[in-house]
């Protein structure tokens, strides 16, 4: 079982490899953390993409379960681990490189899964939420004060763009906490998985401008939003319509008020 302390151990010898902190490889050693995981994936799609699988302990539940397996690692000594550990399963693929600059294609329905690497966090979050393809959940693990960061609402110190649009893309929830212990090597902070799934029928278009919109109004915090959004013709007079004071400050509106200023742009 790759979830375990004893295979990372022996396979990361045997590859006379360590783990690299380039690549925040921290090996999940919990086999439970990994089945509450891929229990989160239990929707309809049958195509998962995996973005970081490292030694394989997700995919390797994930290819179990007899799901089509699309696996992006960076390190290709992972790589070649993966393709040796899976040469025998014909729903396994594994693709080497980045994969914030990957060019994904898919026409079915998806679900995507990872263990997010602390330093890329909102980058590979936005990369998946912005994606115009059909998504059905987003399962990942991040720093636990990351998601709940993420997880933020109206008021909070940490609202911001990212939580506000997560709220609009679908039902954001918490699958399960982690310790640090469950990782080779233990990180210095405890994690946490989150799911989002996505609304149906989504308007790719619309979620772009909004987040844009988000973006620009939460662009220097101490401003007022009217300062944010000055540069937009006739703010003033849509911030009247909208029912918002000029003074108002971005964490201070709620998901609604930024649709209806959206609309009148």
């Amino acid at each position: 079982m790759i979830s375990s302390k004893e295979y990372v151990i022996k396979t990361m010898v045997s590859l006379l490899a360590n783990p690299k902190k380039k690549f925040s490889q921290n090996f999940l050693i919990d086999y439970q953390t990994v089945i509450k995981t891929v229990d989160a994936l239990n929707g309809k799609s049958k195509t998962i993409i995996e973005i970081g699988p490292g030694l394989g302990a997700l995919s390797e539940e994930i290819v179990n379960r007899n799901y089509l397996l699309y696996a992006y690692e960076i390190d290709q000594t992972m790589v070649n681990h993966l393709e040796s550990f899976f040469k025998n399963k014909n729903n396994f693929h594994v693709i080497q490189g980045d994969f914030l600059k990957q060019d994904l294609k898919y026409d079915e329905l998806i679900s995507v899964v990872s263990n997010i690497p602390y330093s890329l966090t909102t980058p590979i979050i936005e990369k998946v939420i912005l994606l115009p393809l059909q998504i059905e959940s987003f399962v990942f693990m991040v720093q636990k004060e990351a998601g709940l960061r993420i997880m933020a609402k109206k008021g909070s110190k940490d609202y911001s763009p990212l939580s506000i649009f997560l709220s609009y893309l679908g039902k954001m929830e918490v699958v399960n906490k982690v310790s640090r212990d469950k990782f080779l090597p233990s990180p210095n902070v405890d994690s946490i998985v989150l799911k989002l799934t996505f609304n149906k029928n989504r308007d790719y278009q619309k979620e772009k401008k909004l987040y844009q919109l988000l973006n620009n109004s939460f662009r220097m915090r101490r401003k007022t939003l009217y300062n944010n959004l000055h540069n937009i013709e006739n703010i003033k007079e849509i911030l009247f319509r909208c029912n918002i004071k000029e003074n108002a400050r971005p964490e201070e509106l709620e998901l609604n008020d930024y649709l209806k200023i959206l609309e009148l742009i």
